[in-house]
């Protein structure tokens, strides 16, 4: 315990937790070992404490029962929610069931951890045989089925509800490259699943070889990622049915995200013997520690916000998903190899024998074609609209446009603050903030629009544009616009995992600015293709915005980053990277 105390980041603090859990399910005195532990439990911040929870659930005594029974009967949300979480691991404990029972009947992520409990129990009694892949026979010697889940997209032919709720940059991933790959003869067809909403159809062709299928998952309406954990079972069954309507073809799961769909489709595949390809990023790992850095969190106040983003559960859950996929997918960016050796504690030769680095890439004919209407056609309408609904005098400056979901993660408050507090940038330049549903905004989305008007206060008249979400064809549109007029595009995320809308920017000519953190850095080169900086600080932010405005306009800059993608950044480079993991993965 003491090293988890001592643990100078929160990620080796959950490594060394995971250590002291395996280490009393090993416990030759688990009598002594309970008793401390459970002494551990109000004797240290929230991070020790959560830890010791972990480890009791772990050693063979009663006290271990009694301990997260009052846990879950005390009132505290965090720790009754780990000792829900926690219970799983031991024998079913007939005193818990009510406490737990009704756990679920009060809904949220808790619900969740509960009836997943209470599942897991329930299932030792009848042990239920698992369909193995080596249990089926007559598989048909065909081309490959790729099942890409990714319930919290709007995806349809048109990338209309692309931008919109938590369907960002992921969702337009999936939609382009689905059918890139179907493209692939080795590809026999590609299934998106998302999560059907009004009158959607259950099921559309996206392109040849190419289609959605969306489930009947939960209330009408939008679902947040945060409140769709309760319908994990239903979910679960989902894509079990899915699975095995393609129990005779060569079927493989590709996963990205720490959520609720990801958990649903790793136990789907699982139970009917079907690979799975999972793209692995030490997250929530490095948040944790940025947030910790940046003095937005702390031990001892961990447990209230870990109530809120389960960062605790989403850690064990990639660490988990990680160990058990048959493929690994590697996103390009500096030391990801070694972050994920040190802050996941992945085995360094394991890593290297089942995972392939692999950058995600941009539909580069999509920006091509804006180009050519633009040199043909002149402005596109959603430009003309955003020139004409600015004071005449700010109608001719260049812009700085960031392109996204409405979530304070991604920073354009911060990019506002930046620009707000800097006479020469708000004098010189116009902000165009694209994404988010602005009719029928989500509660986060709400939050986020309030304080991008609260970081816009006393700015002058038609600084700072809301478009809301466009179209893929429109954002384009807006980007070749932006390019042409030396704008900057300026991503002020906390950190992208890759970054494809910078891609995108790039692959228009256009100067970026980039967090440090993530994947930019390995695409693009520092003072010649973009400025990258600490986008957690809004001076700095202002620094790289300024350092950046000149190099717009350097001469070959935007043939050199348009150059790059076009080689490295494609979709349809990524497509063929991916076919030859697919092909590993239902070969083992």
């Amino acid at each position: 315990m003491q090293s988890i105390d001592r643990s100078a980041t929160l990620s080796s603090a959950l490594r060394q937790a995971e250590n002291l859990r395996n280490l009393a399910l090993r416990s030759l005195n688990p009598q002594r070992d309970a008793r401390q532990l459970a002494g551990w439990l109000y004797n240290g911040d929230d991070v020790s404490a959560l830890a010791g929870l972990h480890a009791l659930a772990s050693v063979a005594d009663p006290l271990a029962d009694r301990v997260l029974l009052e846990l879950l009967l005390e009132g505290d949300p965090c720790r009754a929610t780990h000792a829900a979480w926690a219970f799983s691991a031991r024998r079913s404990c007939p005193e818990a069931i009510g406490p737990l029972s009704r756990m679920v009947s009060r809904g949220g992520f808790p619900a969740m951890l509960a009836e997943r409990t209470l599942l897991e129990w329930a299932s030792r009694k009848s042990q239920p045989k698992v369909a193995r892949a080596s249990d089926r026979a007559k598989r048909r010697p065909s081309g490959i089925v790729v099942i890409q889940p990714f319930l919290h997209a709007h995806i349809d032919r048109e990338g209309s509800g692309l931008g919109a709720g938590d369907a960002g940059g992921i969702a337009s991933l999936l939609r382009s490259l689905g059918t890139a790959l179907a493209a692939l003869p080795e590809i026999d067809e590609v299934i998106t699943v998302t999560r059907k909403q009004a009158s959607e159809p259950r099921s559309q062709v996206l392109g040849p070889g190419h289609r959605v299928e969306r489930m009947e998952i939960g209330p009408p309406g939008p679902l947040p990622c945060s409140h769709a954990w309760p319908h994990r079972l239903a979910i679960q069954k989902g894509f079990e049915a899915l699975g095995a309507a393609l129990a005779d073809r060569r079927v493989v799961w590709h996963l990205r995200m720490a959520d609720v769909g990801t958990l649903a489709a790793a136990a789907a595949a699982q139970r009917l013997g079907q690979p799975v390809v999972f793209t692995a990023a030490p997250d929530p790992h490095l948040v944790l520690d940025a947030l910790l850095e940046a003095g937005r969190l702390s031990r001892w106040r961990f447990g209230s916000e870990d109530a809120v983003h389960h960062y605790w559960f989403r850690s064990r859950m990639v660490e988990r998903l990680i160990a058990q996929s048959d493929q690994l997918v590697l996103l390009p960016r500096p030391n990801l190899q070694q972050d994920l050796v040190k802050l996941v504690g992945v085995d360094a030769t394991d890593l290297a024998k089942r995972s392939t680095t692999l950058a995600e890439g941009v539909d580069v004919g999509q920006i091509e074609r804006a180009q050519l209407r633009l040199a043909t056609q002149g402005r596109a309408p959603a430009v003309e609209r955003i020139l004409q609904s600015l004071p005449v005098a700010r109608r001719e400056l260049p812009w700085l446009l960031l392109v996204g979901r409405l979530t304070s993660t991604k920073g354009a408050h911060r990019l506002v603050e930046a620009v707000v507090a800097n006479s020469c940038l708000h004098s010189r330049a116009n902000i165009v903030l694209v994404g988010g549903d602005l009719e029928q905004p989500s509660a986060d989305e709400e939050a986020t629009v309030e304080r991008i008007r609260r970081a816009a206060a006393g700015a002058p008249d038609g600084l700072v544009t809301l478009t809301g979400h466009l179209p893929p064809a429109t954002v384009s549109d807006l980007l070749v616009h932006a390019a042409a007029h030396h704008g900057v595009y300026v991503c002020a995320s906390d950190k992208e995992e890759f970054g494809l809308a910078i891609v995108e920017a790039m692959a228009a000519g256009m100067m970026v600015v980039a967090p440090l953190r993530g994947g930019p850095g390995h695409y693009i080169q520092h003072g010649q293709t973009g400025i990258l900086c600490d986008t957690l600080s809004v001076p700095a932010l202002a620094r790289a915005i300024q350092q950046a405005w000149p190099m717009a306009s350097d001469p070959g800059r935007a043939e050199r980053a348009r150059a790059m993608v076009r080689r490295d950044l494609s979709v349809a480079g990524m497509a063929r990277g991916l076919s030859q993991v697919y092909t590993r993965a239902v070969a083992e």
